[in-house]
């Protein structure tokens, strides 16, 4: 009698212990997604900063009137908006570079949420 009561307690147990290691894995991965989407949203929140200063340092620039008063100034404020233009380029092409990066983790991540 021991033996019948023995074989559906030990597929119990055994069953279990899977669905016991789908939770682990589950929740493994309801961390890591966690993870990226707190790290993409500060990566989009550190590049809105930083365009902000830059748009805040041109309306200051722009405010002082730099560029009206001599050739030189001009050329000047020219330099200074082509240099602000390379920094932003280089904000966008890095959130463009991070957007690819949690692209890749997330579609891993909804490869183990299937699976």
């Amino acid at each position: 009698m021991s033996e019948s009561t023995g074989s559906p307690m030990a597929a119990f147990r055994e069953r279990q212990n899977v669905l016991a290691g789908k939770y682990s894995a589950s929740a493994e991965t309801d961390r890591t997604l966690l993870e990226v989407l707190t790290s993409a949203h500060r990566a989009m929140l550190d590049s809105i900063q930083r365009l902000d200063a830059i748009a805040a340092e041109i309306e200051r620039t722009q405010q002082a009137e730099l560029a009206a008063d001599t050739p030189l100034g001009s050329r000047e404020y020219q330099r200074f908006l082509v240099d602000k233009q390379r920094e932003i380029a280089a904000i966008v092409t890095n959130a463009r570079e991070v957007s690819h990066a949690k692209s890749l983790v997330l579609q891993d991540l909804q490869d183990r949420y299937r699976g």
